[in-house]
């Protein structure tokens, strides 16, 4: 079990069925309907919000990386 298995184990069931509908949507390339945005200062870093909830993930392109997948407060973007 990765990272991200273990943290929406710990998210809230509607949560995570809309966590995960947002992976899916975001690895397959399909971003209509996410409110998405590009991170300031970085050039292939993005977020996606999703409720409270925040995908933090590079996408170059070529590849997409999921980085985080943090609840939104004030240390949410600090360690980009």
């Amino acid at each position: 079990m990765d990272k991200i298995d273990k943290l929406l184990c710990k998210i809230p069931r509607g949560d995570r069925l809309r966590l995960a509908n947002a992976i899916s949507m975001i690895v397959s390339g399909e971003y209509g309907g996410l409110d998405r945005k590009k991170l300031k200062g970085y050039d292939c870093i993005y977020r996606a919000c999703i409720g409270r909830y925040r995908i933090i993930y590079y996408d170059d392109g070529k590849e997409i990386w999921i980085k985080a997948i943090k609840r939104r407060d004030e240390s949410t973007y600090n360690s980009f």
